[in-house]
Formats: C-alpha cells, structure tokens, sequence
C-alpha cells in the first residue's frame, strides 16, 4: 500500500477517534468505579495526557467535593494574602509617619495617599473575608461537617466582630465608601511611638443605622460590636483579631478535609500525585538517558545546581563529599519531595554524580 497525504491524514483521524473512544470508556469506568479505584484504572489514569487529565476526573467520585475544596483553598489563600497586604500597608505608613520624610512639604499629599491604599486594602479584605464564607459553606453543602457550626461559634465567638467584618463589605462595596483617617500615637514610658489607621465609631453607628436593611442578620451583632468599641477604631487592632480568629477556624476545616475517612476525595488527590510522580520520573529518565547514553561528556550537574536549589540547600550539598552517593542523595531529596525516584532513576543521577568532575 502506497502511503500519501490522504491516506496518512485518514489513518491520524482513525487514531484520533480510538483515542477519544478509549478516553471515554475510561471516563465511564471511572464514574461506574467505586473508590479507591482498582489498579487497573489506576494506572490508566497515569498514562492520561497531563492536558486530559482534568477532563477525565471530572468522573472521579473524589471531585465534587475537591472542586469545592480547591476553590475554597483559593479563596482562603486570597483572604491569608489581604490580611497581609493591608498589614504592610499600614506598616509603610507607620514607617514614614515616624521617619524624617513627615517633616518633609509634601507629607500631607503622602498621607493621603495612604489613606486610598488602605481604603483599596480594606476593600479587598473585606470582600475576601465574605468571599471565604461562601466558599466554606459550599463545601459543607457537599460534605456535612458535623460540628463545623459549634466551632465557628467557639472561635469567632459572638462579639461581633466577625458580622463587622463582613459588613464592613457591604459598606465599601454597595453602600457608602467609609473613610479610615491616620492617627500618630506619640511615644510613652511603656509603649513607643506608633501610627495606624482608625475608623470613626459615631460616623460607623449612623451609617449602619441609615442602611439597617441592607444587612439583614448582620445588623444586630455589627451594631452591638461597633458601640462596644472606643471613639476612634484601629484598623490594625481589628483585623489582627480577626486574622487569629479566622486562622484558627480554617485550620480546623482543614484538617477536617484532610481526614482518612474521606476516602473518595483521599483516592482522587492520591491520582494526582500518582500522576505527577510519572510524568516527572519520565521527563527525567528521558534527560539522563539521553545525557547518560548519547553524550561523550554528559553536564556537569554542579554547574546548574544553583538553578534549582536555594542558597541555604545548596550550602548543605556541597558541604557533602563532592559527586558521592549521599551528595546525590540530598538532591534528589530536594528535587524530588514527592518521591517520584525510583532505583532505576536513582542509578542514573548516581552516575551522572560519578561522571562529574571532581573538582
């Protein structure tokens, strides 16, 4: 049979159409499986595209609740990187309200544009502290966490100031834009100077009483807080409060998720790792067996070691004896923290290690 352009295109579409007829057997088998999944399937997954693995996943009983779980990760880092944005922010204020530059022409200029960032910072803040509640509660509408309400009530209590919060958002974001003001607070025998951002309690009380019905539940616990509070609010104070609490819960929503009994999301998570573990032994067998076999002189790994180990790691292998199997050793621990090397990969990197210069 004479091979030309046509025959070859038909016989690639052919291949194509085996290809998506064996995926979505695969993705059927997979929704028909109980977990954890047999070997068989296990291994299929492995050999999936890395660019088809999310598709065929999706069939996975683990995903419906790592679909949540993964936003919800997101949406807690989002909220872990506000809190500390909004901290540096009032730190550089701090910085510069204290320094010589507050003595400078322009420092009133300088100071307002403080207050827009943290007026952005409390923005953002504000609406990822809500955004995290609702991603909470989609993951307890898949999962039932028994006790995740007892908890929530014993750590973020009923001062408040969670309702404040998350009011708070609905201030800046649908109703009226508060203002936060700085104060600099002069030094004293027990404490030194400081300077931060506060929000005005009387102008707080009008506003949450002319917009009552726009926070519904909220109103009640957000008014109580706010007139517990001194006349002038610190930002700082407020959201470093609130920033323990919030860690205190989410750390044992975590670790709630990351409990065996999970099987399904268990089993789902492990493929993943399972799959990333074959895709890295295999870039890697392909680059030393290509190094090993085909080059005269393969690279000197020392050469390039700084490219993927921090100073401080570095510091540690060469510490070693210089192309031993220990030196070896340690890189593939810090290459390698899922433990994708296997002894054939490990015998490769020893003898790369050997090969190389000794000095």
């Amino acid at each position: 049979m004479e091979l030309n352009v046509e025959l070859l295109i038909e016989l690639e579409r052919k291949q194509k159409q085996r290809e998506v007829a064996a995926r979505e057997m695969l993705c059927l088998d997979i929704a028909a499986s109980d977990v954890p999944l047999p070997e068989e399937l296990a291994a299929a997954i492995e050999r999936v595209f890395i660019t088809e693995l999310g598709d065929v996943m999706r069939h996975h009983r683990g995903y419906p609740l790592a679909e949540r779980r993964d936003s919800y990760r997101t949406s807690l880092s989002i909220l872990q990187h506000c809190f500390d944005d909004l901290q540096a922010a009032i730190d550089s204020f701090q910085a510069f309200a204290l320094s010589d530059g507050w003595a400078a022409p322009n420092h009133r200029d300088r100071a307002e544009e403080f207050e827009k960032i943290i007026q952005k910072e409390l923005f953002a803040t504000a609406n990822a502290a809500l955004s995290l509640v609702e991603h909470a509660r989609r993951v307890t509408k898949r999962h039932a966490l028994p006790d995740y309400a007892a908890k929530r009530a014993e750590i973020f209590g009923n001062d408040g100031l969670h309702e404040f919060v998350t009011g708070l958002r609905i201030l800046l974001h649908h109703l009226h834009m508060v203002e936060a003001g700085w104060t600099i607070i002069g030094a004293s025998k027990t404490k030194s100077a400081s300077a931060t951002f506060m929000l005005d309690r009387a102008e707080l009380e009008r506003l949450i009483e002319e917009h009552r019905d726009g926070f519904k539940a909220q109103y009640k616990p957000m008014k109580s807080y706010v007139e517990a509070q001194p006349k002038k609010i610190d930002i700082r104070k407020v959201f470093a409060a609130y920033r323990a609490r919030t860690e205190q819960f989410h750390a044992w929503m975590t670790a709630e998720l990351d409990a065996p009994s999970l099987v399904a999301l268990r089993d789902y998570d492990a493929l993943y790792v399972r799959k990333k573990k074959a895709d890295k032994r295999m870039s890697w067998n392909a680059l030393l067996g290509n190094w090993l076999r085909n080059w005269e002189v393969p690279p000197n790994p020392h050469n390039h070691l700084h490219r993927f180990l921090t100073p401080g790691e570095l510091s540690e292998v060469n510490a070693l004896p210089r192309n031993s199997q220990v030196q070896a050793d340690r890189v593939i621990a810090f290459l390698d923290p899922e433990g994708a090397a296997d002894d054939r990969l490990r015998e490769q990197v020893y003898e790369l290690f050997r090969r190389a210069p000794q000095a």
